[in-house]
């Protein structure tokens, strides 16, 4: 498995979902379950880690009454990060 810092976001997640299937389909060992699940927690951080990067590199684009254009931090109008962890 290549490392964190080789993994696109797209890669984590597909990688998330399949130890996620892997989890519910089948009898694993207690060690292959935590292995597995030590494993998830790792991309779920890199996730939100590489979400909160590209959240803040998001920037609005504001055109003043005077024409001039500004710009501005995204703030998202409701924070569902800790409904997904």
């Amino acid at each position: 498995m290549k490392t964190k810092s080789e993994l696109s976001f797209e890669q984590a997640i597909q990688r998330l979902e399949k130890i996620v299937a892997d989890m519910e389909a089948a009898e694993l060992p207690l060690e292959d379950v935590l292995k597995k699940y030590e494993e998830g927690t790792r991309l779920v951080r890199f996730c939100a880690q590489k979400l909160d990067e590209a959240e803040k590199k998001i920037e609005l684009l504001t055109r003043k009454a005077d024409g001039t254009v500004e710009t501005k931090p995204f703030e998202p109008e409701n924070d569902d990060t800790e409904r997904l962890l």
